[in-house]
């Protein structure tokens, strides 16, 4: 008797189950019926909102790496200023060991520079920084907060279209880096290294300041040009410039 109730209650959950799913399919409402695991918010890795790769630098190797180092000083010195305020390390050094292998310095993690595609796992963050989970995804929110890298959270389909069962699958978040979004001063230390990087690896220098032009060995002629040169400029402030009579004879100028 009770094998005949339990197959009977069986039969019931399953004809409810039937009836849910052509409800779904019925009303439209299939976007996390049968696909519970999929997080909210999340996009379609087709979906032109899921584009959000940046190139790094100016997607060339060398340039791309001097850029990642640049930022991670960059972000390593506003932690420690953080704490020099008195206040606690914003991400402190598990953090910056996460920042260090989602930008590729740890190995495991590569980046296309050139595209800047980077959608490592979660456990492949943890795996190439050495910290729990926990500690990945804590840094991460932290690194977000402060508009260092942003994310956003993808889905794909299945192999199961029109079957009962999930429709959809939660894959790797899309990475990518928000120095745009940085505070001033922060952003402003983060241009100046980049610019010194590049200097420096390109064996230019910033252009020099013109060498003032030379001057004349008689020293009456000099006192001469630097009173015309006075008068020039009072004239340029819209300022009343009266020499003496006779004060340039040399040079042709009468007061």
């Amino acid at each position: 008797m009770s094998h005949t109730l339990d197959a009977s209650a069986a039969t019931a959950r399953q004809a409810r189950q039937l009836a849910k799913g052509f409800t779904a399919r019925l009303t439209g409402r299939t976007e996390r019926g049968t696909d519970r695991k999929v997080r909210r918010h999340s996009i379609d890795v087709d979906d032109h909102r899921a584009q959000v790769f940046r190139r790094i630098g100016d997607g060339s190797i060398a340039d791309a790496k001097g850029w990642i180092d640049c930022l991670m000083k960059t972000v390593s010195e506003w932690d420690d200023q953080e704490r020099k305020k008195g206040g606690a390390r914003p991400l402190g050094l598990h953090g910056l060991r996460v920042l260090e292998a989602l930008l590729g310095l740890r190995g495991v993690i590569a980046i296309d520079f050139r595209t800047g595609r980077l959608e490592p796992a979660i456990d492949t963050i943890k795996r190439a920084a050495g910290v729990s989970r926990t500690t990945v995804i804590r840094a991460l929110a932290t690194l977000r907060a402060m508009k260092v890298i942003d994310w956003v959270r993808r889905t794909q389909k299945t192999d199961r279209d029109g079957l009962f069962g999930p429709q959809r699958e939660q894959i790797s978040n899309a990475y990518f880096l928000t120095p745009e979004l940085l505070p001033k001063r922060v952003a402003q230390r983060l241009r100046d290294l980049v610019t010194r990087k590049r200097l420096r690896r390109t064996g230019t220098t910033p252009p020099a300041a013109p060498p003032p032009p030379p001057q004349p060995q008689d020293p009456e002629l000099r006192t001469t040009l630097a009173r015309l040169g006075a008068g020039i400029e009072a004239r340029a402030k819209g300022e009343s410039a009266s020499p003496p009579s006779g004060q340039y004879p040399r040079a042709g100028v009468q007061g």
